[in-house]
């Protein structure tokens, strides 16, 4: 009878840890022709941007064809972006409510933006507390512990509407080159208003 109820509680125990894992996914961003094998990636150089989402069963994947064969740790639950591209990846949690967007943005509030994103390409005010992220070609990052977050990748917009009014855990990723773009557009109407003044 002691065996039995030693037997059932280990079942429990078991059962219980493999319930609580929220798995492992690995979104792989690259230049180039994605096959993704059994906790594998491997990438054949091009120059279009593709993506895969890899769920992963163990500590570590492989990755083939990016500066020759590396293991890559990933070593607990969540969700991670792996970085396969020649340029760096900067993203950050967006914080999207149904019918909560802005409407004016003042010339402070762009200013402190343009900053903000200038510091991000250089990867100096990256943290966990804020969300964000810089990715340097062939590094891996988790993003979140949520594996149904979504992750709107480069040269992808956001979309302008989201079903049911409800907070959504959504993380934008673009490449210091479209920054740099992104950037240079508005540093001419923060010019014009401050020559305005």
């Amino acid at each position: 009878m002691k065996q039995l109820t030693v037997l059932a509680f280990a079942a429990l125990m078991i059962m219980l840890t493999s319930c609580s894992d929220g798995g492992k996914e690995v979104l792989v961003m690259g230049s180039g022709k994605i096959t993704l094998g059994e906790n594998s990636v491997t990438i054949v150089p091009g120059s279009r941007h593709n993506e895969e989402r890899l769920k992963v069963t163990s500590d570590k994947i492989t990755v083939k064809g990016f500066d020759g064969d590396k293991e890559i740790a990933v070593p607990e639950s969540g969700l991670y972006v792996l970085n396969l591209k020649k340029d760096t990846l900067v993203g950050s949690y967006q914080r999207v409510v149904e019918g909560s967007g802005e409407t004016k943005i003042t010339q402070d509030v762009l200013r402190s933006r343009v900053d903000s994103l200038n510091k991000l390409m250089a990867g100096s005010n990256v943290n966990a507390a804020s969300r964000n992220f810089f990715l340097p070609p062939g590094q891996i990052s988790k993003i979140s512990t949520n594996t149904d977050a979504q992750v709107i990748g480069p040269y992808l917009r956001m979309p302008t509407t989201f079903e049911g009014g409800k907070d959504h855990e959504i993380y934008k990723f673009y490449t210091n080159k479209e920054v740099l773009e992104i950037v240079n557009k508005i540093k001419p109407v923060m010019n014009s208003t401050d020559s305005a003044q």
